[in-house]
């Protein structure tokens, strides 16, 4: 501090000495400047405290509501600004929701004109201009619907709707184009973009969404990006990408758990590659066995005829004798006769096993299931895995396989652990600590041991500047 002081003093002395050699004029020169600099510096302060603050009021205005608004601020009394071509308007910021809520009351911003223009019609009103009307509120509508989505800064819509016609053949069907802005040019995803296409579509008689045409600020066609025949296929696949995603992570997790344990943290990588099966798949299988006991009868049917009666004899036999002419007449008599019938049916049960076996989706194909594992090679002499590499990839192996469910079949020559688990010794690459940025002359003495001289010399400085403002007083007063 003794070296400050001295500093300080010596400082003093030569301000003085420097003062000492000014005249007059150059005196009044100086301590007017100095007067000058601070006026100004007290008046920029105390500017930038009592200026205004201005907050948006509305943003992406058309020119109709841009210039009724204006004239209602105008008529309010309001100071505003104006930005992006008159279509942001500013306001005080402690206003802002007072004039919305006045603005409101006087149906602005109106956008698109909607179903109100049924509000006032005239008498001489043709179907026509009626036809006309409608059209202009279901656009204004329409484009006011979807504006008001989250994404969508404004919206424009365009219908062409043709009149009926009698005849279904060649009859032509309505058309509508989109011109949507997006807040900070935000693309709209397909499922947005589709939503948009479904929703003009069911809002207009016998609008197809194939005849739905949406075009971004940027002119760009984004119907296009989306297919019209979309069906499921794209929620299922997202689906499934997330649910193989999901099991990958949580075997990562359940690996990269135990290994740090044993390698410790920031010193295992862990990578797992799983193939998901989603096909459905039925197996039936039928077992058919026999019964020692003899084979189960399922049904049986017993049908038994008897009966007497006279039968008379056949007058020839057929043949060629008795159908010679001179061989005629034969033998003939009668005689009682009795029958018995016996018809038996029986039915027999097979012993049969059906098994069912529905597999569900989402099993794991265990023979493509694949983990990469790195380990830094500076943590390998620390831990105990074994003598040599071959040793250490064993056990890292081995407790991979047991973290994840990887088991090797000897029937099935598909899961070989040794294939399915590769594990790496490399040196892992560590960021070097970046040097310190060098301080400003600024920071330095202000954060360094000149701190007490900057200030010392500083309050000098403003006691000289008030002495020579009470001087310059004092030579003025007469006496």
């Amino acid at each position: 501090m003794q070296n400050i002081w001295d500093v300080i003093k010596n400082f003093l002395a030569g301000s003085r000495e420097f003062w000492s050699k000014l005249n007059l004029n150059q005196k009044v020169l100086m301590g007017g400047a100095a007067l000058l600099v601070l006026i100004s510096l007290l008046a920029l302060i105390a500017g930038a405290g009592n200026r205004e603050k201005f907050d948006v009021l509305y943003t992406g205005l058309g020119e109709k509501d841009a210039a009724a608004i204006v004239a209602k601020l105008e008529e309010y009394k309001i100071p505003y600004k104006l930005q992006n071509q008159g279509s942001t308007i500013l306001v005080p910021a402690e206003k802002k929701y007072e004039l919305r809520l006045k603005l409101a009351g006087e149906n602005l911003p109106r956008g698109e004109a909607g179903f109100e223009l049924f509000e006032e019609s005239s008498f001489g009103e043709t179907q026509t201009d009626k036809k006309v009307k409608y059209q202009r509120a279901l656009q204004g509508e329409l484009a006011r619907t979807i504006q008001s989505l989250d994404k969508i800064k404004a919206a424009k819509v365009n219908l062409a709707l043709p009149e009926p016609s009698l005849f279904s053949e060649g009859e032509e069907l309505p058309k509508a184009s989109v011109v949507i802005r997006t807040e900070d040019d935000n693309p709209l995803t397909p499922r947005e973009v589709r939503s948009i296409v479904n929703l003009v579509a069911n809002s207009v008689e016998r609008l197809s969404p194939e005849n739905v045409v949406i075009v971004d600020q940027n002119g760009n066609l984004v119907s296009d990006s989306i297919n019209m025949d979309y069906d499921v296929t794209t929620d299922i696949v997202k689906m499934q990408l997330a649910m193989k995603r999901q099991y990958e992570k949580e075997k990562e997790n359940a690996i990269q758990t135990m290994l740090n344990k044993t390698l410790g943290k920031d010193n295992v990588v862990v990578r797992v590659n799983a193939e998901l099966n989603f096909d459905e798949k039925q197996q039936v299988d039928e077992k058919y066995s026999h019964d020692p006991a003899g084979p189960f009868v399922r049904s049986e049917k017993i049908v038994q005829k008897s009966g007497t009666g006279s039968q008379t004899a056949v007058a020839g036999e057929p043949g060629t004798d008795t159908n010679i002419p001179q061989y005629a007449q034969t033998d003939t008599g009668t005689g009682a006769t009795s029958y018995d019938e016996s018809e038996k049916t029986r039915n027999y049960e097979i012993n049969k096993t059906e098994t069912v076996t529905r597999f569900s989706k989402g099993d794991v194909k265990y023979e493509n299931l694949t983990v990469s594992v790195l380990v830094n090679n500076a943590i390998v002499d620390k831990v105990n895995l074994g003598e040599t590499e071959e040793e250490r990839i064993e056990k890292i192996r081995n407790i991979v396989a047991t973290a994840c469910g990887l088991k090797e079949d000897p029937e099935n020559n598909n899961i070989n652990l040794e294939r399915s688990i590769s594990v790496a010794f490399i040196d892992f690459y560590t960021e070097p600590e970046p040097e310190p940025a060098e301080a400003s002359l600024m920071e330095s003495l202000l954060k360094g041991p000149y701190l007490p001289l900057v200030m010392g010399i500083s309050g000098l400085l403003i006691v000289i500047l008030a002495w020579l403002l009470v001087a310059g007083v004092k030579r003025k007063q007469p006496w």
